[in-house]
């Protein structure tokens, strides 16, 4: 194949857009935040939103998080109108529950799970002789460090690639993901309890 064939392939294939179901090798790289769009960009396969003064962080597996939400929302809902009958302190009672689950997984999904990036000057440090370097991300790796091949990113402090949550679990949401499961749990033992503590009817 010619050079310039090969370079306008090369091109071709970076231009093309990101699809979260497309299972091809070439995923998109990380992005030069000068030359992305202002309120979005990909980091590997993770889009990073600018929204309301905020930065949301929506993983390749966003579908699994939305399967996630459905959830916490119906088993609320159930909860809800089953006891609504039964006094406002039940009714305020599940509605708290609900909505503390709620935002605690939204906090965890939408976070930034410590993904490393490249210097924008491009002057990465330097490997030490300890140190390894990302051969797809071709970033110096510290302690803890490992690249996700389901976000095509680096990962600091990486935990597990967890899908409910669309994405890893890193350094910096994994507080935010203990604290969503010891809610959640905490959550359906209390609807359970106020389950059976109900009256026969």
């Amino acid at each position: 194949m010619p050079v310039d064939d090969a370079a306008e392939t090369a091109a071709e294939a970076e231009d093309r857009p990101y699809s979260p179901f497309n299972v091809a090798t070439d995923m998109p790289s990380q992005t030069n935040h000068a030359e992305a769009d202002r309120n979005h960009y990909w980091l590997g396969r993770i889009l990073v939103l600018h929204l309301a003064n905020q930065i949301l962080y929506i993983g390749p597996h966003w579908y699994c998080s939305i399967l996630m939400l459905m959830f916490i929302l119906g088993v609320g809902f159930f909860h809800c109108s089953t006891v609504a009958g039964a006094g406002a302190l039940q009714l305020s009672g599940g509605l708290a529950v609900t909505l503390l689950s709620l935002y605690t997984f939204l906090r965890c999904a939408l976070a930034d799970p410590g993904i490393l990036q490249k210097s924008p000057e491009g002057e990465d440090q330097l490997p030490s002789v300890r140190a390894r370097t990302c051969g797809i991300c071709q970033i110096v790796q510290p302690r803890g460090c490992q690249h996700c091949h389901f976000c095509q990113v680096c990962v600091e402090g990486y935990d597990h690639h967890c899908p409910w949550m669309g994405k890893c679990i890193g350094k910096k949401n994994l507080c935010a993901f203990y604290t969503f499961l010891t809610v959640a749990f905490s959550s359906l033992g209390y609807i359970m309890i106020s389950a059976l503590a109900q009256p026969p009817t």
